[in-house]
């Protein structure tokens, strides 16, 4: 666990932090939806070159199309390059490609757990056009795992005494679990 001064220096507090860390087990996951779903990525790809030629043409320029592909790969990069994730009783990390950030539980105020995607933020009625608010999240090839892993791990939050609001909008099968 990677430890840091607390801005709390009760010892009291620590040790409910350290005791949360150390009861839920980290979980690593790369989520990379360019790879995992193909077929979307070619309509993607196809619909950029589309607007590539277009911009080059207005433009009168190849300059123009080439800035064109250029800034819409960079706007969709975390379609197109791999996130990584970890979570533990601490936080949750997302390592995009252009930056990392992190929400650690104690400041979590919403979670949105679903299976195209979820919502960590430190708002309760943020929306997800306040990106400074929240991460998005992408389950990667092992959706269940990783959704289970955050639910965990926010659950324990909320036993800490965390006002975090959780909706899972997974499906609940036959014998009481969550299926995506």
């Amino acid at each position: 666990m990677n430890t840091r001064e607390s801005a709390n220096s009760s010892p009291e507090a620590t040790t409910d932090v350290d005791a949360l860390a150390s009861k839920t087990a980290e979980t690593v996951w790369t989520a990379w939806p360019a790879a995992e779903r193909p077929a979307r990525t070619f309509v993607l790809l196809l619909f950029i070159a589309a607007l590539a030629v277009l911009t080059g043409m207005i433009g009168g320029d190849v300059l123009w199309s080439i800035t064109a592909v250029v800034l819409l790969l960079t706007t969709l990069n975390r379609w197109f390059f791999p996130t990584g994730y970890r979570v533990d009783g601490e936080r949750l990390e997302a390592a995009y490609p252009l930056r990392r950030r992190s929400i650690r539980w104690a400041d979590a105020r919403r979670l949105v757990v679903d299976p195209a995607g979820g919502w960590l933020s430190t708002r309760r009625g943020g929306s997800r056009f306040d990106a400074r608010s929240g991460l998005d999240l992408y389950w990667g090839r092992r959706p269940e795992n990783a959704m289970d892993a955050v639910a965990a791990a926010a659950r324990m939050t909320i036993e800490q005494g965390t006002p975090l609001e959780i909706a899972d909008r997974r499906r609940v099968g036959k014998k009481g679990r969550r299926h995506a």
